[in-house]
């Protein structure tokens, strides 16, 4: 984790002993071990808990892109010209007014959705 070499160690053990003393390096040194174990094992059931969500994420994610259909796709084509008059006919306000669909009104909407399959 530190990636210290040998030298570096003896350096901080001779530091340690110089600063603290015979007395209370062991002492010292137990329970700084003691620390560095705990973090490991907290720090492998964290990683391990993540790793368990990714594989559930995973596992939905990938039955849901084999379950769900490709969708359908209708090339775009130009309106045709039904008739030679060079004036539209107006659109009246009813036929745009969201407000005369009343809940029973089931409109046509379709949807289409773009993954990333990488």
């Amino acid at each position: 984790m530190f990636n210290f070499s040998g030298s570096e160690l003896m350096f901080l053990l001779i530091l340690g002993l110089v600063i603290l003393g015979p007395e209370k390096l062991p002492t010292v040194l137990r329970k700084m071990g003691r620390f560095y174990g705990e973090f490991k094992r907290m720090t492998n059931d964290a990683q391990s808990a993540a790793s368990e969500y990714k594989s559930v994420f995973q596992d939905a994610a990938g039955e849901i892109a084999d379950d769900s259909p490709e969708p359908d796709f209708v090339p775009w084509q130009p309106p045709t010209e039904t008739s030679n008059d060079s004036d539209p006919e107006p659109i009246s306000d009813e036929a745009t007014s969201f407000d005369s669909l009343s809940p029973d009104d089931d409109p046509q909407i379709s949807v289409i959705s773009y993954e990333d399959k990488n």
